[in-house]
């Protein structure tokens, strides 16, 4: 019996395999995916995932510092195939392009437990982060841009890995939160110090070689038995209102601050999570108030700021626990959701050159939050990964594409 030899193709651009030896190349290159999870990804052998990087490798397009980079031809061809695009296209369909201008979903195992899981995947945020550094390398590069930045675990994988070709001495990062004022003791006060909004600013300031980033010196919120104080509490927040960081960025009786010039935020969302909120907000929200904020409503935060899924008919305060969400809000300082909103706004309007407001998550449980946020308006362009798509497209009662 006379075996058939399959003829091996002359290049790469004419082997059938080219758009998978290309999404190899890009996870693993790019997105920094281990070879192996590439291979449970695609569903191929660990030798076939394998395979495919030599030939890209040997194609000439791949160099092992590594740099990735395919024809242009090629490249323009399939670079939309790297991302899930049936989803995306889902999800934008849903939600409008006019509400939502961009959706990108990364890929990434999807999950069959349900929202109590709540153990991030830290590969699927660093991919985030690595996505969210290059799209914004690519779009604020050039020209005068102010840019917001939030704290949080995700926008710091994105700030940290900020590689720019060239300075932008025209750009300016301002942070958006101020000091989290936990105590130097606490378990998290390395984490809350590395992942802080001043800090995130000055990273991304200093990649792109422009001006030092104003530093907010004041609290992030203020605590909690001030609240019954009305007129302690006014005094402490004209005084933290009077300070010349807060004014820079907020604005006061002189004028508007850099927010009102901010084209481009960049911000992580947090869900309501009896581990998150109340560990980076000791004295302002504690265990105890988790019951009574999911009676509420609340379905996380952002900037902070707690955020309530709309109940037809009734405003927050009407609903159980409604007055606790406006007290603890009402002790918030820095950016607020309004603000979140006016910026998405004016993205909107084409009133501005940026991203807008772009929003970075990964995890199955924030899909309520990143539900409510985009519907607020709060959200320009979301990146997210697969198995968080598929968790909202399950909320919303999206049919996705296999």
């Amino acid at each position: 019996m006379r075996i058939r030899r399959h003829t091996k193709p002359d290049s790469l651009e004419e082997s059938p395999y080219l758009l998978e030896a290309v999404q190899v190349a890009y996870y693993h290159c790019v997105l920094e995916m281990p070879l192996k999870s590439i291979a449970e990804l695609l569903a191929k052998s660990p030798a076939t995932i394998t395979r495919r990087l030599d030939e890209v490798r040997q194609a000439g397009w791949l160099r092992d510092r590594p740099e990735f980079n395919p024809p242009p031809d090629i490249w323009a061809e399939l670079h939309n195939r790297m991302t899930c695009s049936g989803v995306e296209n889902s999800l934008q369909e849903y939600f409008g392009k006019n509400l939502l201008n961009r959706v990108t979903v990364l890929p990434s195992l999807v999950q069959n437990a349900d929202d109590a899981r709540r153990d991030t995947n830290p590969d699927n945020v660093q991919r985030v982060g690595l996505y969210a550094a290059r799209r914004i390398t690519a779009e604020l590069s050039d020209g005068a841009h102010v840019v917001g930045v939030n704290w949080g675990w995700s926008v710091r994988q994105c700030v940290v890995n900020l590689r720019p070709e060239k300075p932008n001495p025209e750009l300016r990062f301002v942070p958006l939160v101020g000091n989290l004022s936990l105590d130097e003791t606490d378990p998290h006060y390395e984490e809350a110090i590395e992942c802080s909004s001043n800090r995130l600013a000055q990273i991304a300031g200093l990649a792109f070689e422009s001006p030092r980033s104003p530093r907010l010196s004041t609290p992030a919120y203020i605590p909690r038995r001030f609240h019954d104080d009305l007129e302690g509490l006014r005094s402490i927040r004209d005084f933290i209102e009077s300070d010349v960081s807060y004014r820079r960025i907020f604005g006061g009786m002189e004028g508007p601050g850099a927010l009102d010039q901010a084209d481009t935020l960049i911000t992580g969302l947090t869900s309501l999570d009896v581990r998150t909120l109340p560990t980076y907000r000791p004295g302002l929200i504690t265990e105890d108030d988790i019951p009574a904020l999911q009676r509420a409503g609340v379905v996380g935060d952002l900037a902070l700021h707690l955020v309530v899924q709309p109940t037809v008919g009734h405003s927050p305060s009407e609903i159980t626990g409604g007055e606790l969400v406006n007290n603890i809000n009402d002790l918030i300082v820095g950016a607020s959701p309004k603000d979140i909103v006016r910026v998405a706004e004016r993205h909107r309007n084409g009133e501005t050159n940026g991203i807008g407001v772009l929003v970075l998550a990964v995890g199955a449980w924030k899909a309520r939050i990143l539900t409510t946020a985009i519907q607020m308006g709060a959200v320009n362009e979301l990146i997210t990964d697969l198995d968080t798509a598929h968790s909202i497209a399950k909320l919303l009662g999206i049919s996705l594409p296999q």
